[in-house]
């Protein structure tokens, strides 16, 4: 990766700290994404060795990233890309990461052992007889004793 020299000079737009401000910014932030593409990048020789998972989310960051980077381009050129093709694009991506990270809540999640929970319906965790003390389905005998009261 070819190494980029960061330190320019302003001239006549020294003067507007606003400018100043938003290209440091801008800056500091292509440097961050710089270094990070730098540990990123090397991962492409043992990219068929690694697992499904993590071919998917590289390929998304580095799709994400490159797109954005030409969205940066466009803005910094003066092109609006709102209304160019690369906004359809970014969204394609985002929707598939949001696809992704759905996949991988799922994975997640809890799941029901169906076979454990229909023994449990088919026993009964509750029995209303049971806990009163008295047998289902049993009539009451009532004895003359019971009658005279």
């Amino acid at each position: 990766m070819e190494k980029v020299d960061w330190n320019l000079e302003y001239g006549e737009l020294a003067k507007d700290k606003d400018f100043v401000n938003k290209y440091e910014s801008l800056k500091n932030n292509l440097i961050e994404l710089e270094h990070v593409l730098e540990k990123l990048l090397p991962l492409r020789v043992h990219y068929d060795k690694m697992c499904l998972p993590a071919q998917i989310e590289l390929d998304l960051f580095l799709a994400f990233t490159m797109n954005s980077l030409y969205w940066v381009q466009l803005r910094v050129q003066g092109v609006d890309p709102t209304t160019h093709p690369i906004k359809d694009e970014l969204a394609r991506i985002k929707s598939v990461m949001v696809k992704w990270q759905e996949v991988k809540d799922k994975e997640k999640r809890p799941t029901v052992d169906l076979e454990a929970a229909k023994r449990f319906v088919r026993s009964g965790l509750y029995d209303p007889y049971r806990a009163i003390g008295q047998p289902a389905n049993k009539k009451k005998k009532f004895n003359d004793e019971d009658m005279n009261e």
